[in-house]
C-alpha cells in the first residue's frame, strides 16, 4: 500500500501544499484504524484502505479553473503536443487554449457568502429566460502573454483553501469516509465497497455534480438501512447500486437498484424550461417554439 500511499501524497502535495498532502495521510490513517477495528486488516492487505486510497486522492485534487490553468502552461505539457504533433526542433508550434468558465467556477473561489450571491445572480438570469453567463476565452498559450496569464492564475492556489467549493468539496469527502470508517468497523465486505463507491466521483461540471449527488445518496439510503438482514446483504446493495450509477449516465439503471432495495429514487433534478417567440414568416420558429412547448 506504500507506493500508493506516496503516489496520493505527492500528487495533493503539488495539487495544493504539504499540509493538505498530510491532511490525505491522516484521512487514511482513520480508516486504516476503522478496518483493523474491523478485523479485516488481519490478514495485511487492508484493501478497503488501498481503495479509499487511491480514489481519495483523485477527489482531494479536484478540478478547477487554478488547476488547469496549472497543467496547461506546465513545460511537459509543451514538450507532448510537440511529441504529438511530431514537430521538428525548428518547427514553430502555436497551441490555442479555448476556456469558457461560468459563474460556478468563479464562485469557487470566492467566500461562501459571495458566491452565494453571484450564484444567485446567475439563476436569476436564466430564470428571466437568458443564458448562464460564460466568459469565452481564447489564449494563445505559446506565447508571452498567454503563457503569463497562465501562470498567474495557476499562482492563485492559495485562494482555493478561502473558497466555497474547498469547503463543499472536504465536507462531502468526510461524509463519504464518515460512512466508509462505520462500514470497515461493522462489515469488511461493507466497508470496502463503500470506499469503492468513491469511484463515482468522476469527470468535470455536471458529470462531477451528479457523481457526488449520486455517492450520497448511496451513502444515506443503502450504507445504514434497517431493512437488510446483514451487513453482507447490505455490502452487496452498495456494490449493485455502484455498479448500475457507472453504467447508465441517466441514472435509470440506479433508480430501480434503489427501489429493489427499499430506497428511495434520486430527487428529480429542476431543469428550465426555455419558450422560443416566433417571428413573422418564420414557420421553423414557430414550430420549434411548439416543441419547446410540448
Amino acid at each position: 500500500m506504500r507506493d500508493i500511499l506516496a503516489l496520493g501524497r505527492a500528487r495533493l502535495e503539488d495539487y495544493q501544499d504539504a499540509a493538505y498532502a498530510r491532511l490525505y495521510l491522516e484521512r487514511l490513517g482513520r480508516v486504516l484504524a476503522a478496518e483493523r477495528e474491523g478485523g479485516a486488516a488481519a490478514n495485511g492487505e487492508h484493501a478497503t484502505t488501498r481503495e479509499a486510497a487511491r480514489y481519495l486522492a483523485l477527489w482531494m485534487a479536484f478540478d478547477d479553473i487554478v488547476r488547469v490553468a496549472d497543467l496547461k502552461s506546465r513545460a511537459s505539457r509543451f514538450a507532448r503536443v510537440r511529441r504529438e504533433v511530431k514537430a521538428e526542433e525548428e518547427d514553430v508550434v502555436a497551441i490555442v487554449d479555448h476556456f469558457k468558465p461560468g459563474v460556478a467556477e468563479f464562485a469557487a473561489l470566492l467566500p461562501r457568502t459571495l458566491a452565494d450571491r453571484l450564484l444567485r445572480w446567475d439563476r436569476a438570469r436564466v430564470a428571466r429566460g437568458r443564458d448562464a453567463f460564460a466568459l469565452p476565452l481564447k489564449i494563445r498559450a505559446d506565447t508571452a502573454f498567454g503563457l503569463t496569464l497562465l501562470r498567474l492564475l495557476a499562482a492563485m492556489k492559495g485562494l482555493r483553501r478561502r473558497g466555497s467549493r474547498f469547503a463543499q468539496e472536504q465536507a462531502m469527502i468526510e461524509r463519504w469516509l464518515a460512512a466508509v470508517e462505520a462500514g470497515a468497523r461493522r462489515h469488511p465486505s461493507l466497508g470496502f465497497e463503500l470506499a469503492a463507491c468513491g469511484r463515482l466521483v468522476k469527470g468535470y461540471g455536471a458529470t462531477n455534480e451528479r457523481g457526488k449527488a449520486n455517492l450520497l445518496h448511496v451513502i444515506d439510503h443503502l450504507a445504514s438501512a434497517a431493512n437488510f438482514a446483514t451487513d453482507t446483504q447490505r455490502a452487496d446493495a452498495v456494490r449493485q447500486a455502484r455498479v448500475a450509477a457507472l453504467a447508465d449516465e441517466a441514472g435509470t439503471a440506479l433508480d430501480q437498484t434503489l427501489l429493489r432495495h427499499g430506497a428511495p429514487p434520486r430527487p428529480v433534478q429542476a431543469q428550465p424550461i426555455r419558450w422560443v417567440g416566433a417571428r413573422p414568416g418564420r414557420p421553423e420558429a414557430r414550430a420549434g417554439a411548439h416543441d419547446a412547448g410540448a
